[in-house]
């Protein structure tokens, strides 16, 4: 679809940052709220989805901690959060796991990717690291602004795999 002639504000689009881009001082209920709240959404609506969203991404019992209380992985999931809440059809993820170790990277994608499929969107990762690369469906390699492959990832069996 076509978006050029829609507002920016308008398209359902999300992004997803590398520095999570929490607020500090708010809470992980409130950091995920936060996009619906200025939206002026109902407070019943606002909570079903913040409870909805804490439980795709495992968050469970979190959502009254600050970010300065959350592991690197639990704040990169309130980011995943945060973004999805809006349930958009496109996710532009930019390198999400980049501040992240392995072991905690493939758990974020998976918990991303998982999230994704559950709401019905598409996510475009950029990332320069071949083992998260590997977790997707689908990898378009770019060079000089070109592409230069396209393809389904290859994949160890699960035994094989370097966490």
């Amino acid at each position: 679809e076509d978006l050029a002639g829609t507002p920016p504000h308008r398209r359902p689009v999300h992004m997803m940052f590398q520095a999570y881009a929490l607020f500090p001082h708010l809470s992980v209920a409130r950091n995920i709220a936060f996009g619906l709240m200025a939206q002026g959404r109902p407070k019943a609506q606002i909570a079903s989805r913040v409870d909805e969203m804490l439980a795709l991404v495992k968050l469970e019992g979190l959502g009254g901690r600050k970010p300065d209380q959350l592991s690197g992985g639990q704040k990169q999931r309130v980011g995943i959060a945060r973004c999805l809440v809006h349930r958009p059809a496109l996710v532009l993820a930019d390198e999400p796991t980049g501040q992240l170790d392995s072991a905690t990277s493939a758990q974020v994608i998976d918990v991303l990717m998982s999230t994704v499929r559950e709401i019905g969107a598409t996510a475009l990762v950029v990332t320069h690291d071949a083992g998260v690369a590997a977790r997707f469906d689908r990898v378009v390699t770019l060079r000089d602004g070109r592409v230069t492959d396209d393809t389904a990832p290859v994949r160890l069996p699960e035994a094989d795999r370097v966490a």
